[in-house]
């Protein structure tokens, strides 16, 4: 590209206005950026005429061109009419910019299909503005996946519900979504009384009863054993009070009959509102929670609108509840590792592993940090889940090594406690001599949030690990302002990169130049990157192109309490099958 070299006070645009030096030089970023996406790309100003094109916008029918009279009623793939064209400039020139518009044209054309544009202004509002817009074909829906919904009820579960919640909250336009959480009280009696066959006969009435009340709109998970939740976009919270009335009142005349037995239980729900009583996906869940012990505390078999001035004194009983099931856990052998693996972006074979802390509830269900770890964390139990968890993963890695003759890497996180711990680095360097695992093959992941409570003592104690030969990863980069100062103070040898940059690598141009330059400094750090949240095939292909070493996510592989085995007719070579792209 032909570099301008810009003075250093602006200069005049031909409408006349006075240019400053870091606009131009963000425009022509911008423009430079345009044929280096592989996804259709346009500068336009205020009004929709198009300024310049990228190669992908003129292949799906785009073209420029800057001295128009007024701008044109359709440009494929941005928009397809005016009153599209005009909605996209009107958000893309607001503070939050566009994303995630949709765009459709019909078949014979370039840009036949969906598309979904992105948009964001370069410079101030109104009439000096540019806007840089990035289109991506809309995926196909898809239906998720058998292992993501519950075998009883056809429900989903608890992470691939999350998942959609966040993702319904990220493309909410301010518009109300109510989240009911919803407990079948005294589940676990119908069961130890009826035995588990009536319990899954109860539970798969309820699952016709449910989505019979919630309606064809809602969204339905299977949380827990005898939890569930139920999601309405659009629906404020004086309706979803009501709705989640209606579904009380049914719970408690469904009384099914199973081998002569009459079956009967209440339900009782908790109703919480986005944007209302809380701002994300995460604060959400837990509110609609919270009501949902209010409720419970007041008698069950009746529904709890969140409120907030009840909110902290009620989490923190909720908190003393959960720490004291992850005692018994702890105490009980409860406390297990879940291995996730981790692939070569290159090659895709997986060569490590992260390891993740579960706890296998007293009716056989497994929970996920997420139903424990702020409690573990609020009452100081998270240093003895993850001793548990290290002598555990050690001991499983010994037994692979000697079973598949496999000598696989493996990660675990350490909490910001952890490093409070004195005899923590004594107890670790005991557990690997002990089981006979290299401290090469290990790596302790370590967020900017722990490293913050005391960098002298993370320093000191990452120090006395790294002169053992363990290895250390600084997790969740990019969501705080400090990372780089601490892949320049600790002693990192590998990044990983945070899902929410990974995830929205498709559709975020600004994301993959992101994630560019980081693969890049990291090579010169020669430290390894790993991306997280990688769930498509879409995305680890985006991730060769851009540098990255190692790949983490659903694409890749669920956690599992196994680790992963090679098969047997292929050599043990230390690395795996590779991941398909």
């Amino acid at each position: 590209m032909n570099r301008r070299r810009f003075p250093h006070r602006g200069r005049r645009s031909r409408s006349g206005e006075v240019v400053s030096r870091a606009v131009l030089l963000e425009e022509s970023l911008a423009l430079a950026l345009l044929d280096e996406s592989p996804d259709p790309a346009a500068l336009v100003d205020t009004t929709g005429r198009v300024l310049s094109v990228n190669r992908a916008a003129r292949a799906a029918g785009a073209s420029a061109d800057p001295d128009a009279a007024a701008a044109p009623e359709r440009v494929p793939p941005f928009w397809a009419g005016v009153a599209e064209r005009e909605r996209l400039l009107a958000l893309a020139l607001g503070p939050d910019g566009s994303r995630n518009e949709a765009a459709t044209f019909p078949e014979g054309e370039e840009a036949a299909g969906s598309w979904l544009v992105s948009g964001r202004a370069l410079r101030e509002p109104p009439e000096s503005a540019r806007v840089l817009l990035v289109a991506r074909a809309a995926p196909p829906p898809q239906a998720p996946a058998p292992c993501e919904r519950d075998a009883v009820t056809g429900f989903l579960l608890r992470e691939p519900f999350r998942r959609a919640l966040d993702a319904l909250v990220e493309s909410a336009s301010g518009g109300p979504i109510a989240l009911i959480a919803l407990d079948l009280d005294d589940f676990k009696a119908l069961n130890d009384t009826h035995g588990l066959a009536a319990g899954d006969e109860y539970l798969r009435r309820f699952a016709d009863l449910l989505r019979e009340r919630a309606g064809p709109e809602a969204l339905i998970a299977r949380l827990g054993g005898d939890e569930f939740a139920v999601l309405l976009p659009g629906e404020p919270v004086a309706e979803a009070g009501r709705h989640a009335e209606r579904i009380v009142e049914a719970t408690s005349r469904l009384v099914p009959v199973y081998d002569g037995r009459t079956l009967s239980v209440s339900a009782t729900a908790g109703v919480a509102v986005f944007p209302d009583h809380a701002p994300r996906s995460t604060d959400l869940l837990l509110v609609a929670d919270l009501a949902m012990h209010q409720a419970k505390q007041r008698g069950r078999g009746r529904v709890q609108i969140h409120d907030p001035a009840v909110r902290e004194r009620d989490r923190i009983g909720i908190l003393r509840g959960q720490a004291d099931r992850v005692r018994v856990a702890i105490a009980e052998g409860r406390i297990l590792p879940f291995f996730q693996p981790i692939a070569e972006v290159a090659s895709g074979r997986v060569v490590a592993v992260e390891t993740l802390a579960r706890i296998q509830e007293e009716d056989g269900y497994v929970t996920s940090p997420e139903g424990f770890l702020v409690a573990a964390e609020r009452f100081g139990l998270v240093t003895a889940i993850d001793k548990v968890v290290i002598e555990k993963a050690f001991e499983a890695l010994s037994q692979h090594r000697r079973r598949a003759g496999v000598d696989l890497e493996m990660s675990l996180n350490l909490s910001g406690l952890d490093f409070e711990d004195d005899g923590l680095v004594g107890e670790i360097s005991r557990l690997a001599r002990a089981r006979g695992i290299r401290p090469d093959r290990v790596t302790f992941e370590i967020t900017e949030t722990a490293a913050l409570r005391d960098l002298a003592r993370v320093k000191n104690f990452t120090a006395a690990l790294r002169a053992e030969g363990f290895r250390f990863a600084l997790d969740d980069f990019g969501v705080g302002f400090s990372s780089f100062r601490y892949l320049r103070e600790l002693p990192m040898s590998t990044l990983k990169l945070d899902m929410s940059y990974v995830r929205t690598l498709p559709s975020v141009m600004e994301n993959r130049v992101f994630v560019r330059g980081i693969a890049e400094i990291c090579r010169g750090y020669g430290v390894k990157t790993v991306a997280e949240g990688v769930e498509s095939k879409e995305i680890l292909a985006l991730l060769r192109e851009l540098g990255v070493d190692r790949a983490q996510g659903f694409q890749i592989g669920r956690p599992s309490p196994d680790l992963p085995t090679p098969p047997r007719d292929r050599p043990a070579s230390g690395a795996f099958p590779p991941v398909p792209v």
